[in-house]
């Protein structure tokens, strides 16, 4: 049966596919240009989500796609131009303007310690290889709209590897930044984890005229992360856009035998903002923590979501989803806990807590569980409500003025994800970009 779509979602489509015909005129790359052609045409079918569509039931496309966002070149900045948003903690630094590599930006990757290596995923290109490495997971990608989209405009990114038993010291910050309204970035990534290698991973995104109300960019990425053995991945992702801009981001994650991930996603920025992980945890004895915290308000809808497989004996996995939603904000939350008959002995918790601050915001939250073996320890659980009067009382009793009494419970509860962010720097530095969205 073919799919039918609205004049308006089939000029959007017309309008993604040609740029992906005009990013393939312009490659010298076979391999670049069939992936591109071969996820062209399953876009085509596929399409845009639409309301119909179970998981974008709560999260509206309709505005995102009367906006025909541009593919454009590298905008040239100078380091003083992006010091507001560098960290103040030491980091290796990386640097993406508007979706492309930034080499005078970044630190010399010519010169990283023993062990690691980081390219430009443009720069790859010719690497004959690269298709078999991009290919690797194209099966579960095909599966999100936007992760096919990201595939059909396939043009940078970055990928990183850390080889066997180096245990990298400094944390590695990336900064995403949007500089023109109206374009798109569109990131394709890839991280490579060898057996015992350790990293922690800062990724920022961020609009360089922020407080633009008008400013729309369209940042969509696709990343893969590949965990070996006994490997630990530390990530932290901050995203801050202007808020008139939307957000996708898709996370394929790949865990073997007694590895370790523990992300943290946080969101205060954007229109529409959806973050997804997709988790496999392919081998024995494998730790998980999957966190959020949320923070939306006005019109925006912020969208976080986790899919986890338990696929062998004694994963554990934990998960704590925070929101926070005024004004007519919309929040939504799915989380699915697949375990498979071979995952005896899983440990698999998901906790998801939400605080309304106005009668117009809404929640929607769809916790699950698929559970097919018969000596596990799961649970899952959802709570939605306002504050708390009797907690408010509490703090006026003690002298401290209603309005500052609810700041404190709402930024206390929001920042309760963050405790399992173990770096106290990267952890101050999430807390500081919560409060200040809060306190507006």
């Amino acid at each position: 049966m073919v799919k039918k779509f609205s004049p308006a979602v089939r000029a959007a489509m017309d309008h993604y596919a040609q740029l992906s015909d005009d990013l393939n005129k312009a490659c010298d790359n076979a391999n670049f240009v069939e992936l591109r052609q071969a996820a062209k045409t399953r876009f085509l079918e596929q399409g845009f989500p639409g309301r119909r569509d179970e998981d974008w039931g709560y999260t509206k496309l309709t505005d995102f796609v009367q906006t025909h966002y541009r593919l454009e070149g590298v905008t040239h900045l100078e380091l003083s131009d992006i010091q507001p948003f560098l960290p103040k903690y030491p980091a290796l630094r990386i640097v993406m303007i508007d979706g492309w590599f930034s080499e005078s930006l970044s630190d010399d990757l010519s010169e990283l310690p023993a062990g690691v290596s980081i390219e430009a995923l443009k720069d790859m290109a010719e690497i004959p290889s690269i298709h078999q490495v991009l290919n690797q997971h194209q099966g579960e990608i095909e599966k999100e709209p936007f992760a096919v989209l990201n595939t059909m405009l396939l043009s940078d990114g970055y990928y990183m590897q850390v080889s066997r038993n180096c245990a990298l010291e400094l944390p590695v910050f990336v900064l995403h930044i949007q500089t023109e309204d109206g374009h798109l970035s569109n990131l394709r990534n890839r991280i490579e984890v060898e057996e015992n290698a350790e990293i922690t991973l800062v990724e920022s995104y961020v609009t360089l005229t922020g407080s633009a109300e008008a400013f729309s960019g369209f940042t969509n990425v696709v990343t893969e992360i590949d965990i070996a053995a006994h490997a630990r991945v530390k990530q932290v992702i901050l995203q801050q856009q202007a808020p008139s801009s939307y957000y996708f981001n898709n996370q394929f994650v790949y865990q073997g035998e007694q590895s370790t991930f523990n992300t943290l996603y946080a969101s205060t920025g954007s229109m529409t903002s959806r973050h997804q992980n997709h988790l496999q945890m392919d081998g024995e004895h494998i730790e998980s923590i999957q966190n959020s915290a949320c923070y939306a308000t006005g019109k925006q809808t912020v969208d976080s979501r986790t899919y986890t497989e338990h696929n062998q004996v004694a994963g554990f996995s934990q998960q704590l989803h925070k929101y926070v939603l005024d004004g007519e904000a919309v929040g939504v939350f799915n989380g699915m806990i697949k375990v498979a008959q071979a995952a005896q002995k899983t440990d698999g918790q998901m906790d998801n807590k939400n605080l309304l601050l106005s009668d117009q915001a809404q929640m929607d939250t769809k916790p699950q569980l698929e559970i097919y073996a018969d000596d596990v320890k799961c649970s899952h659980g959802s709570a939605t409500g306002q504050i708390n009067e009797d907690q408010v009382f509490y703090l006026q009793a003690r002298g401290i003025p209603k309005s500052q009494a609810i700041r404190m419970i709402t930024e206390a509860f929001l920042l309760e994800p963050l405790e399992d962010v173990s770096n106290n720097e990267i952890r101050q530095w999430v807390a500081n970009a919560l409060s200040n969205a809060l306190n507006g």
